[in-house]
């Protein structure tokens, strides 16, 4: 499974509560680059992982879904994630 495709999976696979969390969390990251609120809010998990995928780039992208996760404290799939790719 390519990087985009399992990126798209561990979003399909979270909850609706996760789901809303988890952009809450991307848009309030620190680091650079950050994500503008209009690409986030009301947005599908095909669309958020366009988001990831085109700020951060595919490594990249894997990279912040697993920060992301683990903030939000969903460690199982943040670790699961990383282990698939040895981040």
């Amino acid at each position: 499974m390519d990087k985009r495709k399992a990126v798209k999976f561990m979003l399909s696979n979270l909850s609706t509560d996760h789901f809303a969390d988890f952009c809450d969390e991307l848009l309030h990251r620190k680091e650079e680059p950050r994500v503008a609120r209009n690409r986030v809010e009301g947005k599908s998990f095909l669309e958020i992982t366009e988001v990831l995928i085109s700020t951060y780039n595919e490594t990249g992208a894997v990279e912040v879904a697993a920060e992301v996760l683990n903030e939000i404290q969903c460690n199982k799939e943040a670790a699961e994630l990383c282990e698939y790719f040895m981040v």
